[in-house]
């Protein structure tokens, strides 16, 4: 039985999605993250990233990308391109040239090692889809995917990807699958969009996008383990005892030693917490307002069932 941090008069319902995990923006972060790993999975075997597979995928889309166009695409999930064409050039997968007609510009071309990809990698990430997918139809994914990309023009109007379609060399079911217009891909930008908006918001409490996931877990239920707050934040060792550091400095939580097991330290609310409580929440709902603005409910329902789908799918292998 859990004990509530809070008198159950102020569990409002809205709020309980947040408290829950359960809420567009945290389910998408998770489908976004579980994604990301079995990429990363596939990917090591080659000694690649998620950043090799964008520019891979940008190339084999069209050959000869502007380094600029390039470099929006990994600006768009959190990188930054410099070093990673470096490490392409040197692994003899890419090539840098000047513009022939414009000096100014400089382009990015396949070598020959990094056009034999195409026969290996795209096939191991489409396993990744198969299994994410493997319970959802096809007038689903279609629904899915604009309604995404409705959530990424509310949070960022100027977003569009002007890439043309694969050549008719490839084919055509890799229009999914390659970024920048993959879904895995635009639901990586829209976490990050939507984390970054969020950020702004919470800066005026002094809290961050991790503490707030932190609190949510306290809100459901105090006097839990330290154990417990970073299975719900992802995080251990000292990099939670780093997050808990400066929650208890700005007198957001208490940690105390478990009367019953003197091995154990519990994490309480202090007042202040407990007073966030009637701020943040609200603050975001009026987030999710922003990302979801012209969705109907039954639009918003069908986006967490469909990622919570994905979830389940991807956890079970």
């Amino acid at each position: 039985m859990e004990r509530s941090s809070l008198n159950n008069s102020t569990q409002i319902e809205e709020y309980k999605q947040f408290l829950d995990r359960t809420s567009l923006g945290s389910l998408t972060k998770r489908a976004s993250n579980l994604l990301t790993l079995k990429l990363t999975n596939q990917l090591a075997p080659f000694q690649l990233t998620a950043n090799h597979w964008i520019v891979l995928s940008c190339l084999w889309r069209s050959d000869g990308q502007p380094v600029t166009y390039i470099a929006r695409q990994i600006q768009q999930i959190g990188g930054t391109l410099t070093g990673v064409l470096d490490r392409m050039e040197k692994r003899k997968l890419v090539v840098r040239r000047r513009d022939k007609q414009d000096r100014r510009i400089w382009r990015v071309f396949l070598t020959e090692k990094g056009s034999q990809l195409l026969n290996e990698l795209p096939r191991l990430v489409r396993q990744i889809w198969d299994q994410a997918l493997e319970q959802i139809s096809k007038d689903e994914k279609e629904r899915f995917s604009q309604l995404i990309d409705h959530c990424l023009k509310n949070l960022i109007p100027e977003y569009s990807c002007s890439l043309p379609e694969c050549s008719n060399e490839l084919p055509p079911e890799l229009s999914r699958i390659l970024p920048p217009k993959s879904l895995g891909y635009r639901m990586k930008v829209l976490t990050l969009a939507l984390s970054r908006r969020f950020s702004e918001v919470l800066s005026p409490y002094e809290v961050t996008t991790v503490q707030w996931v932190a609190l949510c877990r306290l809100w459901r239920q105090e006097g839990i383990t330290t154990m417990e707050i970073g299975s719900h934040v992802d995080m251990v060792g000292g990099t939670l005892t780093g997050l808990l550091d400066r929650m208890e400095e700005r007198g957001l939580v208490s940690r105390r030693v478990d009367e019953q097991d003197k091995r154990r330290i519990l994490v309480f609310l202090t007042a202040r917490g407990k007073e966030l409580y009637q701020v943040l929440p609200p603050l975001a709902l009026a987030t999710t307002g922003e990302v979801t603005k012209g969705l109907k409910p039954s639009d918003i329902d069908f986006m967490k069932d469909f990622l919570q789908r994905m979830i389940t799918a991807l956890e079970s292998k």
